[in-house]
């Protein structure tokens, strides 16, 4: 699988597809870290939510840069789908664990201190994000979803269902803790719990589906 993640990272730099989702999110935390004396934990929330588009953005676009061909030269060579998806997980993962560095360093130097359980809690809520990107950009990438426009749409409406109904217990939550600052326990937990949960889920459906259809 280790492998596998170097392959797509290579892949992803190679064909510079990150470029578009990772300036926009340098640029959202550019204009969001900029007063020293604004609480982090709701702009925390701000970033986390904007991380979980761009790990689905960058899923989609890893995953999009191979024709059914080479993806069929790769399956070869991993031989199994959950190598396949999980080195694509692990390599889209990676790239937001950079980012979440970057936005943690970056929001340390504009508050003027190191606050250990806020950076804490900043660094859990962004790689939760992260990983519910992951969850929405597997089943909407080329993999399942032959065209992009298709692919777009899935995508549009799955984000926006993972961050704006309050009943569904994934990011929305956690989000609206954070950004209100009200008791984050219950809803971190619960977004530990469906994180995890959805990238198994989403990983198992789609490497099912591949399989069925190879």
């Amino acid at each position: 699988m280790l492998a596998m993640t170097r392959y797509y990272l290579a892949l992803l730099g190679h064909s510079q597809r990150y470029l578009p989702a990772i300036l926009a999110y340098l640029a959202v935390n550019t204009v969001l870290y900029t007063d020293p004396k604004s609480p982090l934990l709701p702009q925390y929330g701000i970033s986390a939510g904007s991380l979980l588009v761009v790990s689905c953005w960058l899923t989609i676009a890893l995953l999009d840069i191979e024709d059914p061909v080479q993806r069929l030269v790769t399956f070869s060579h991993a031989r199994r789908w959950r190598s396949v998806l999980g080195g694509a997980a692990l390599a889209v993962f990676g790239c937001a664990f950079v980012l979440i560095v970057v936005t943690l360093a970056w929001s340390m130097l504009r508050s003027g201190g190191f606050q250990l359980g806020t950076f804490a809690l900043g660094a859990g809520a962004h790689a939760l994000c992260a990983l519910f990107g992951i969850a929405i950009g597997l089943p909407c990438s080329r993999l399942l979803v032959p065209r992009i426009g298709w692919s777009v749409l899935a995508a549009i409406f799955a984000l926006a269902a993972v961050l704006l109904v309050k009943w569904l217990p994934l990011a929305n939550p956690l989000l609206r803790a954070l950004t209100s600052q009200q008791p984050l326990a219950g809803a971190f937990t619960v977004a530990v719990v469906a994180a995890i949960a959805a990238v198994l889920v989403s990983m198992t459906v789609v490497g099912y589906l591949l399989r069925r259809n190879a």
